[in-house]
């Protein structure tokens, strides 16, 4: 008798057949030591097309075929993967199999493609599942002396099959409907039409942007320092006529006297750990990759190079029981700080609760590295991201930045002036973290108020070499990018880069951190929306059809109160009946009014 291990890649069925001893090589499965190891190619097994329904859904569209609602939903195989499927198929219900170990990604898609390989090959042998985050030879073994039953993952799966029946529900169905009623092929999808929504509402945003002026009152000092006229606490003045009124009444002075000085010291902790979401942010604004070149490349170093934890999380946090391994990390990483941090933890310093929290976690702790040596070979871009999660790991381990922050108001001829500046006192954990590659540039034009001030004393004479009015405009709101368009669909339109904020809203976003570079994706290869460079704007065609759309569909918010659903039917919180009986309602009282609704011009189609 033997157990079948079903991986979701061949890359897996690899390495956890010879963790396992199963050497000897078969067609799609390799077997020794009483297993056999077998691998899906992805979604082996899909949702059948309507087409595959038979009449009257795969006859030319129309409104008389909607809406589509199956009774029993039907599965099938595609052709490039037919021939693997049989062999799982037949490994799965072998009079020899006594149980199968689902070692698909240890996720929600992961669980939904290996259970619907099981249903489709109608097997029913008990289930354990592996659930690991890394992929080390250490980690494998672990994970196959902690096998759980798979029962205990059935919510998990209800949820990923009521995500991808509603996605099918929602496309299918709409995309037939507008098809049909603009006589063009328009695609329609749950996150995907809420996500080109934001995009077309943020270009309307910058297209109807009108420039405003105001100006403001600089005072140059002796001293070598700059002060801002300032009343009511705004060193803004709206009207030139006012700027230039104070201006002649107060240049003449050329003293002025020190009012106040107030110093504070604040202290910036080391970052969160890394999400997906968060690595695929930085590395769009470090190195211009896109959202789905990120995770290409996380997904390598996971799986191919063993180099990081599982990437497809949405967790910043580790558990407590990780702690002790921590140690053990550190000790094997080039980052020229890992030193200092492991000197820190071994002289007692313990991780707060901004890192270590065990109810935090999803399904998944947060990105970070396994501690295995990178080859001196590994590809310069997989290097940038494996970087990126070193620098933000050890960071962690070191003191927070102290930053020193002096306000100083001045008198000049009666008016209040202001001036702030700053000083690092201590670079903490700053000097292990990335810089992107213009942070020399960005010194050059550094603000006023990070440059530290002159020594000051209260009631000092200071001295006026000349007074100017500046004048400054209003900027207009920037195009999306990869890094800002996966923060609007985290916090479901929402934008909010404070991450304290954001974690407290991360539940309602649009899909989640493994599908919406796909979804960014899918909108420029629909050609609703085009990358140039970094920017992601929207095209007439993407317009035109955020313009005619029911404002559900165009919803962030909307599509961010179901994300919150599955996460409820996840955790075993709300039934999944009631969600699906919501999506097909919908969809049965969209498909009229999309009937009776306005179309696309000739010209828009």
């Amino acid at each position: 008798m033997a157990t079948v291990v079903l991986t979701e890649k061949p890359s897996v069925a690899r390495d956890i057949a010879r963790v396992l001893g199963a050497n000897k090589r078969g067609q799609g499965y390799a077997e020794g030591n009483g297993y056999i190891v077998t691998w899906a190619l992805g979604h082996l097994v899909q949702f059948a097309e309507p087409d595959d329904y038979g009449p009257p859904w795969n006859s030319r569209w129309s409104f008389a075929q909607l809406p589509m609602i199956p009774e029993q939903w039907k599965l099938k195989t595609t052709r490039s993967t037919s021939d693997q499927y049989q062999i799982v198929k037949k490994l799965l219900n072998s009079s020899q199999t006594e149980r199968v170990i689902c070692a698909t990604d240890a996720g929600r898609e992961g669980e939904h493609i290996f259970r619907l390989i099981y249903e489709h090959a109608r097997c029913k042998k008990p289930v354990s599942r592996l659930w690991v985050s890394s992929l080390t030879d250490e980690a494998i073994r672990g994970g196959f002396r902690a096998l759980q039953e798979g029962a205990a993952f059935d919510h998990l799966a209800a949820a990923a099959r009521a995500r991808g029946q509603a996605d099918w529900l929602m496309g299918m169905n709409l995309t037939r409907a507008y098809t049909v009623h603009n006589k063009a092929l328009c695609t329609i999808g749950r996150v995907q039409t809420p996500t080109l929504s934001m995009v077309v509402k943020r270009d309307a945003a910058i297209a109807s942007f009108v420039k405003a002026y105001f100006y403001e009152l600089v005072a140059q000092l002796e001293e070598g320092f700059a002060a801002k006229y300032c009343k009511d606490g705004q060193t803004r003045i709206d009207k030139k006529e006012e700027a230039e009124r104070l201006h002649r009444q107060l240049s003449p002075n050329k003293v002025g006297t020190v009012r106040k000085i107030e110093k504070k010291v604040k202290r910036n902790r080391p970052p969160p750990l890394y999400d997906l979401n968060n690595l695929q942010r930085d590395a769009n604004r470090y190195f211009g990759f896109t959202a789905a070149q990120t995770l290409e490349r996380a997904q390598a170093l996971y799986e191919t190079h063993k180099l990081i934890t599982y990437p497809r999380t949405e967790s910043r946090h580790i558990s407590e029981d990780m702690v002790p391994k921590l140690p053990g990390i550190l000790e094997k990483l080039a980052h020229p700080q890992a030193s200092v941090a492991l000197e820190r933890l071994r002289g007692g310093h313990r991780l707060s609760r901004a890192y270590v929290d065990r109810t935090k976690l999803t399904d998944h702790h947060a990105i970070i590295p396994t501690g295995q040596q990178p080859a001196p070979n590994l590809a310069p871009d997989l290097q940038k991201v494996y970087d990126l999660v070193v620098a933000r790991f050890v960071g962690i381990f070191l003191p927070d930045q102290q930053v020193e922050e002096t306000t100083v108001l001045l008198d000049i001829g009666g008016a209040d002036f202001v001036a702030k500046g700053s000083v690092v006192l201590e670079a903490g954990w700053t000097v292990a973290a990335m810089r992107p590659p213009n942070a020399a540039k960005g010194k050059e034009k550094e603000d006023d108020d990070q440059r530290a001030l002159p020594p000051l004393q209260q009631g000092q004479q200071v001295h006026v070499t000349r007074m100017d009015v500046v004048e400054k405009e209003t900027q207009p709101p920037r195009p999306y990018t990869d890094a800002t368009l996966l923060a609007a669909m985290k916090n479901a339109g929402r934008e909010i880069e404070d991450d304290e904020l954001a974690a407290a809203m991360k539940e309602s976003g649009l899909g989640t951190p493994a599908t919406r570079a796909e979804t960014i994706e899918k909108l420029i290869r629909t050609g609703y929306v085009v990358r140039d460079r970094k920017a992601i704007t929207s095209t007439e065609k993407g317009k035109a059809l955020v313009g005619l759309v029911a404002e559900s569909l165009r919803s962030p918010e909307l599509t961010g109160e179901w994300e919150q659903q599955l996460k409820e039917i996840e955790e075993g919180q709300r039934p999944v009946a009631g969600f699906y009986e919501g999506i097909a309602d919908l969809v049965k009282s969209l498909v009229p009014k999309v009937q009776q609704g306005p179309a696309l011009s000739p010209e828009q189609a």
